[in-house]
């Protein structure tokens, strides 16, 4: 079985630095799963695998972007509500770009990170612990890793969960009105509404209502990110 599920940052507006936690993500029996589907209705969700994915670099290494929304939007132009990213720290001490009237939340897939925010403290996070701060900040990083980061503008609200799937267990996931859920495979495989999700893929629904997710033969390790417009 997967170890302890990790820590999770709530919805809100720009605050302080911080690490907080929130429920977690609940596997269900494929029962429940089914019937909560029945109850809510199905959810068409979008499969987009890693060699789909664009790859830039950045000053401390390379970024990937996994899912940016509207779709049409360009994170150089910062026209964007949401963007989700995963970005390597191949250097030990790196500057963040700064990002005015955007939130952040920011965690290591692998690798720890010191994040030194200029007037506003410092946060240490190893795997799967997270931090929400403002893009504006002068931020400093200090350590190598892989991160998993989560922009927000305009208002949009998310909150990043984990949730860890043993082989074969089965899953219900909610997406809000107006919103959208994006579940990040970390770690193993699933099935996501009869699809295959692969190992660092992404599966995106956007319609109100809930959908069933099965870990794979080695269960898995996932990163559901719920955002609300």
């Amino acid at each position: 079985q997967w170890g302890q599920r990790g820590k999770s940052a709530g919805t809100g507006g720009l605050t302080n630095a911080r690490r907080s936690v929130i429920p977690e993500v609940k596997a269900v029996s494929r029962l429940q799963g089914e019937q909560a589907g029945k109850e809510r209705g199905a959810n068409q969700v979008e499969i987009i695998k890693p060699e789909e994915y664009a790859v830039s670099e950045w000053a401390g290494g390379k970024t990937t972007q996994l899912y940016i929304y509207p779709q049409d939007s360009e994170y150089a132009k910062r026209n964007f509500l949401l963007r989700i990213s995963s970005a390597t720290v191949e250097c030990e001490r790196s500057e963040f770009t700064s990002l005015p009237q955007v939130e952040r939340i920011i965690l290591p897939l692998s690798g720890s990170l010191h994040l030194f925010y200029e007037g506003h403290g410092e946060k240490k996070l190893e795997p799967f612990e997270q931090d929400r701060f403002d893009g504006g900040w002068k931020t400093v990083s200090v350590g190598r890793a892989t991160d998993f980061n989560v922009m927000l503008r305009e208002g949009t609200q998310a909150q990043v969960r984990l949730l860890d799937v043993n082989p074969n267990e089965q899953a219900s996931v909610e997406v809000a009105a107006n919103g959208l859920t994006a579940v990040f495979a970390a770690q193993g495989t699933a099935v996501v509404d009869g699809k295959a999700l692969p190992e660092r893929g992404l599966a995106v629904a956007k319609e109100e209502g809930s959908f069933l997710l099965t870990g794979g033969s080695a269960g898995c390790r996932l990163l559901c990110v719920e955002v609300q417009f």
